[in-house]
């Protein structure tokens, strides 16, 4: 099938990941490959295929899929701690999202931390990962409702340490 998406237009799929979130949805390991598949098949740019932090079965899963060699490029959701990084590393997807809590309601109530913490937390993730040569995209959790200044710092941080793209994330919707 012919491709006809500009350019600069990235369709990121999130099905495989996203998908699974909904209640009672979960893919076998065939039919997350035959979703990749067909996704890579129309000419999507990239598949959100999973969260490695979920455990060895999920990681097989993102492993069956790296084997495919797809034209996608595949990308795992993570949060900002290194060991959910070093398991998709060990998964060996070339990209990775990166999710931050970035509203003072999350940072307080989920994290029990303050901004400070989060850049660090950022820099720290973030540097980790572009060592070891991913492409890095950084979620901003519930962006929405975040300090837009803070927001603003944050995407700095995110350019400065050479990261690939700062997505607004309403997780509220």
């Amino acid at each position: 099938m012919e491709n006809n998406i500009p350019a600069d237009i990235i369709i990121d799929d999130t099905t495989l990941r996203d998908g699974e979130q909904t209640a009672g949805v979960v893919f076998s390991k065939r039919e997350k490959i035959a979703i990749a598949r067909m996704l890579d098949s129309i000419g999507v740019q990239e598949i959100e295929c999973g969260i490695p932090a979920m455990g060895v079965e999920e990681q097989a899963g993102i492993k069956a899929l790296v084997d495919l060699g797809l034209n996608a490029r595949l990308i795992t959701w993570n949060r900002a701690l290194l060991p959910e990084i070093k398991a998709s590393i060990a998964c060996g997807v070339q990209a990775v999202d990166i999710s931050l809590s970035v509203s003072d309601q999350m940072i307080v109530h989920k994290l029990r931390k303050d901004r400070e913490a989060v850049k660090e937390q950022l820099k720290v993730a973030l540097g980790f990962a572009k060592q070891h040569n991913l492409y890095v995209s950084v979620g901003g959790e519930d962006a929405s409702r975040a300090d837009m200044g803070f927001l603003v710092e944050l995407m700095e941080i995110t350019r400065s340490m050479g990261g690939d793209r700062f997505r607004f994330c309403d997780t509220l919707g």
